[in-house]
């Protein structure tokens, strides 16, 4: 918990200084006057002045403002501070140095995810690979869709799939959502409703497909059948009762059928090739050796310019996901469990300091992108709503009343309230125990 507290609060720290950081040099850069930088809201508990500026740490934790004299009404004003009538600055200003703070997270993300490409990053090993199913569960969505091991998805609903990753992506921010999925199989292409079904606390999508693993030992169950048979970490499974595997979901088709029967497996032990008996116990009428399936990865280090581009690259691409996620929240295709809160971040945070170096880096780079993606939302008291009210003011060629503004930035104010609310509480029923949740009335 304390590990968890505290690298929320670096994580935070670190992501509200840059983004109050772009607002600020955007101002000073602009000739204008900043007299408070704020970290947090609300009253000021301690900090220093700096020629006109006043750098405070403030009470409620929940972010930060730059107060700049001539930018309206803002988040400051909200909270009980005195709005200041100064004269306005022009409206380019103003827009230039809303969207400063949007952009200087931006920016950061990709360098934070280039740093972490420098460093090193393990990845999937089969992330990009051919979007080829190598294996449907039995009792899963797919399986009910018609889809089998071997089929090439093409497309899904009308999005092209170059990579495992991509279909990853396609299914698990579907959960109990009929995707039509275009897939290939012996030459002919034909198209199956797939409705991927809700597993865990972040309602995702379970489909049931998985990708082409290798048929390698990565560890066995005590007492397996593995282990009695005298496999060893590493063994490359070649064959099964002489019919070839090309991949570990090969190994699970062809052992399944023979529980307590035996079965002659083709090992690949370093330059050797050794044939070794195995008897599968019988788990649910299935044959099961005890060898969890694989998940292989590879380390991704680039070099600076490679890393830059790839930073991009990847920002680009969460970009692209984070947009296609709030579509599916607002139109109700998507449930707002999959929004994470302090809580969540919290935990995430921790984790990460845990892993290590790489993991905490790139998770900065995920979280500050989200916070630039957030602010750009046309939400009253964001940056987003800021660049929406100067667009109305540019098309009346009038400035809206200090009231109105006012006005409407306490109705953004209040909609903020709401959804952190709403996210505390989906944070909170996340983090209590399994089945808990049936016991209170309006979740059952």
């Amino acid at each position: 918990m304390l590990i968890n507290l505290l690298s929320l609060i670096v994580v935070l720290g670190v992501l509200i200084f840059i983004h109050e950081g772009g607002h600020f040099l955007a101002a000073r850069g602009l000739g204008a006057s900043v007299p408070v930088f704020s970290f947090g809201f609300g009253k000021r508990l301690f900090g220093f002045k700096r020629g006109n500026t006043d750098y405070r740490v403030s009470l409620i934790p929940l972010g930060g403002y730059v107060r700049i004299n001539g930018m309206g009404p803002d988040e400051s004003e909200v909270v009980g501070v005195a709005a200041d009538e100064t004269p306005l600055l022009p409206r380019w200003h103003r827009a230039l140095i809303s969207i400063a703070g949007p952009a200087a997270n931006a920016l950061a993300a990709v360098v934070f995810v280039a740093s972490a490409f420098v460093i090193g990053v393990q990845v999937p090993a089969w992330q990009d690979a051919a979007p080829e199913i190598a294996w449907v569960d039995p009792a899963s969505p797919a399986a009910e869709a018609g889809l089998r091991g071997g089929d090439v998805v093409v497309s899904v609903d009308g999005a092209a799939i170059a990579t495992w990753r991509d279909l990853e992506m396609a299914t698990l921010g579907a959960a109990n959502r009929a995707l039509a999925v275009r897939y290939r199989r012996d030459g002919q292409e034909a198209t199956a409703s797939l409705t991927p079904k809700s597993v865990t606390r972040y309602d995702l999508g379970y489909a049931g497909l998985a990708p082409p693993l290798p048929a390698q030992v990565p560890g066995m169950q005590p007492g397996s059948p593995a282990e009695k048979a005298g496999l060893r970490v590493g063994d490359r499974i070649l064959a099964v009762d002489g019919e070839p595997v090309r991949h570990f979901y090969d190994v699970i088709r062809l052992v399944g059928p023979k529980a307590g029967r035996e079965v002659m497996l083709t090992i690949g032990r370093g330059a050797e090739t050794l044939k070794v008996p195995a008897t599968p116990r019988d788990v649910d009428g299935q044959g099961k050796l005890g060898i969890p399936a694989p998940n292989p990865t590879a380390l991704k280090r680039l070099g600076v310019f490679a890393a830059l581009g790839e930073g991009v690259a990847e920002s680009v691409r969460m970009t692209r996901e984070t947009f296609a996620v709030i579509s599916r929240m607002v139109s109700g295709r998507a449930s707002f469990k999959q929004m994470s809160g302090p809580i969540d971040i919290a935990r995430f945070s921790g984790e990460a300091a845990r892993t290590g170096a790489v993991a905490l880096v790139w998770l900065l780079g995920v979280i500050s992108l989200q916070l630039a993606i957030f602010n750009v939302l046309p939400i009253p008291l964001l940056d987003g709503g800021h660049l929406a009210l100067l667009g109305i003011e540019a098309v009346r060629r009038k400035d809206l009343s200090w009231k109105t503004k006012e006005r409407i930035l306490n109705v953004g104010f209040w909609l903020i309230m709401m959804l952190v609310v709403v996210v505390l509480y989906n944070d909170i029923m996340k983090a209590l125990p399994a089945g808990i949740e049936k016991l209170i009335p309006w979740r059952k």
